[in-house]
């Protein structure tokens, strides 16, 4: 197995297939035939068999992020995913200690990540956190305006020593 990141706008048609396969096959609701949810991300962290099949996948989002008044270098990590043939067997921590790594020797503050099932995260030193929050609304292809809501799931990984505050997070743009 490999790990590897790549820019977004590097990968190949038969990459995005793949990605495309992958996402359908871990989330049934994702939309058909797409590598994203909402918005490109900047780029994907991507776990390939020896074989050359995709089996695993992070879509990362690169940006700032204001923490109650504290303005944080962030991953947003989006589509954490698995191949079912690959669950169980450490390569979803795997591609946790990747990005964690990456974001370390990059000067990142911080990985955050909205989870639907928070354990497998908090098992890989991941905080479940309560704020408030503020983002670009974005449904559809369409922006419809700036919410302020709490997000059930937000968890976050601390990587720069400093406490994560309680208070507003804003996105300062789309949702993860």
């Amino acid at each position: 197995m490999t790990i590897t990141n790549t820019p977004e706008y590097q990968l190949s048609v038969p990459q995005h297939l793949a990605i495309s396969a992958l996402l359908q096959e871990c989330f049934p609701q994702y939309p058909s035939g797409r590598t994203h949810f909402r918005q490109l991300p900047q780029f994907r962290i991507l776990a390939t068999a020896e074989d050359g099949t995709l089996i695993g996948h992070i879509a990362v989002e690169h940006r700032m992020v204001n923490n109650a008044g504290q303005l944080l270098r962030v991953f947003g990590l989006a589509d954490v995913c698995v191949s079912p043939d690959y669950r169980d067997k450490g390569l979803g921590a795997n591609l946790l200690d990747y990005s964690t790594t990456l974001a370390q020797n990059t000067g990142i503050d911080a990985l955050l990540l909205i989870a639907h099932e928070p354990e497998f995260y908090l098992k890989n030193d991941f905080l479940a956190v309560e704020n408030e929050c503020k983002w670009l609304f974005v449904q559809g292809d369409q922006t419809l305006g700036v919410l302020n809501r709490h997000i059930k799931g937000l968890m976050v990984k601390m990587l720069n020593g400093e406490p994560w505050r309680a208070g507003q997070l804003d996105l300062l743009g789309h949702i993860f």
